[in-house]
């Protein structure tokens, strides 16, 4: 047996893990019946709250079990590890425990660390080292074990991906069956947003993120969970990965925008002002992310999103951990005419690939007929509504408009700066409920249409 492997199999629950992985488990779902049996009658969308938490749950099982025993360690069981290392700390040295759970990674905090510890992969490096130090928090709670800590950080990061999809069951309250597999049970959502994974957290932050800002700008409730709500989101995006929130932010500012245009009753005043709100706002969302610079790093500016991609895709084509799944859309030379002549190229590969032919391994491939499934069904819905009616179903529906633009805006950032079909069907994960929500509401407003004979 090698050291790998070893290093792995450790990794499985002894019998007492397996007690308390039940105890767990027990808990979760009779506290889920209670929570759907509350507001089901209130909410019919809650019939599908117990059924979205099991799939989560049996996903992060199964992402559990392949890379311990398919892949024998990756990122999810490093940062697992380094957050072993965090828990030991706790009990040895609380203090600096506290300080670096709080993102301080002083000189001091880590030295803290001795073989007694364990040494933790990523210090080096912040927005990894979020992932660590939250993870901890589920290490603590799950007594050290993986597939135990696992568990918690899918229920954890449910609440995310219910929020988003309350939000949009709201917007569109006939097709919330339809909602529920775009956002709740569709395959690379569950998989890939359930494990100890930086995509997990940050899917859970993005619909944190749209649930708070939905209800403060577009419903206009002030109330201090919708603020806190959108803080804590934008601190942990901007924490792990600040280019969510870069894709993010412009297209919620353009959602306002879309709805105070909308409610202008004067067509006259509609047409005259209403690019003068869009540039407003627009200009209020490069406000904030100027706000946020020293955080965000190079992707504050622009030249530093080509920089960035630049290094990220010659990075990621020499990178040994993916094989040989590469694939590419042109050299990028860091001009910005380069940069825009390559977006169709990087939007259809973040919507659209790896093809069932492109993958090497079991994970690509699967992800390889899903993305043949997202294909047809984006041609078949735009074939059924027609490019018109298409286009004006988006454009007379803020929330989709939205969720259109960070679609593509984020397929583009993610095909642009991946190199890789290994990290592509990951890192892709975020536009996914957005895209399945455009295609599924489109595709109900035109049965709609039929049924009521407008088709």
């Amino acid at each position: 047996m090698n050291t790998a492997d070893i290093w792995t199999k450790s990794l499985f629950p002894g019998l007492m893990d397996y007690v308390i992985m039940a105890v767990y488990l027990v808990a979760m779902f009779i506290i889920a019946i209670n929570i759907q049996r509350k507001y089901q009658d209130q909410n019919p969308v809650y019939r599908f709250y117990t059924w979205g938490l099991f799939a989560k749950v049996a996903s992060v099982i199964i992402f559990c079990l392949i890379y311990t025993l398919y892949y024998e360690g990756h990122d999810t069981t490093n940062y697992y590890r380094s957050s072993e290392a965090m828990v030991n700390l706790l009990f040895q040295k609380p203090l600096n425990y506290f300080s670096l759970l709080l993102g301080n990674l002083s000189p001091e905090n880590r030295m803290a660390f001795d073989s007694s510890t364990g040494f933790p992969w990523y210090l080096s490096d912040y927005q990894s080292f979020t992932t660590v130090r939250l993870t901890s928090i589920f290490t603590l709670l799950g007594f050290k074990n993986y597939f135990t800590a696992s568990i918690l950080v899918a229920w954890f990061a449910y609440t995310g991906i219910w929020k988003l999809y309350l939000v949009f069951t709201d917007l569109f309250k006939g097709a919330y069956k339809e909602l529920a597999i775009a956002v709740l049970f569709f395959p690379s959502i569950l998989f890939w947003g359930s494990g100890i994974i930086k995509d997990t957290y940050t899917l859970m932050a993005a619909g944190w993120f749209v649930y708070g800002f939905y209800n403060l700008f577009i419903k206009k409730r002030i109330k201090a969970g919708y603020i806190i709500s959108v803080i804590l989101s934008v601190y942990l995006m901007i924490s792990i990965k600040p280019y969510i929130f870069v894709a993010l932010l412009p297209g919620a500012f353009l959602w306002v925008s879309f709805e105070r245009i909308k409610n202008i009753g004067n067509v006259f005043l509609r047409v005259s002002i209403g690019p003068a709100i869009i540039v407003l706002f627009l200009l209020i969302s490069r406000l904030f992310i100027i706000s946020f610079s020293d955080r965000l790093g190079e992707y504050a500016t622009l030249e530093g999103i080509i920089e960035k991609a630049v290094i990220t895709q010659d990075d990621l084509t020499r990178a040994h951990a993916y094989g040989e799944n590469y694939f590419d859309i042109g050299e990028l030379d860091g001009t910005l005419t380069n940069f825009i002549s390559k977006a169709p190229q990087a939007v259809f590969a973040g919507l659209f690939r790896p093809f069932i032919w492109e993958g090497d391994n079991v994970l690509i491939l699967i992800s390889g007929v899903e993305n043949m499934a997202i294909m047809l069904f984006f041609v078949f819905v735009l074939l059924r509504a027609g490019p018109y009616r298409f286009l004006r179903i988006i454009s007379r529906s803020p929330s989709l408009a939205f969720s259109l633009l960070f679609a593509l805006i984020f397929a583009f950032a993610v095909g642009i700066s991946t190199a890789n079909f290994g990290a592509l069907v990951r890192l892709r994960i975020p536009l996914l409920p957005f895209l399945g929500m455009v295609l599924f509401v489109v595709n109900f407003y035109c049965k709609r249409l039929k049924r009521v004979g407008q088709a």
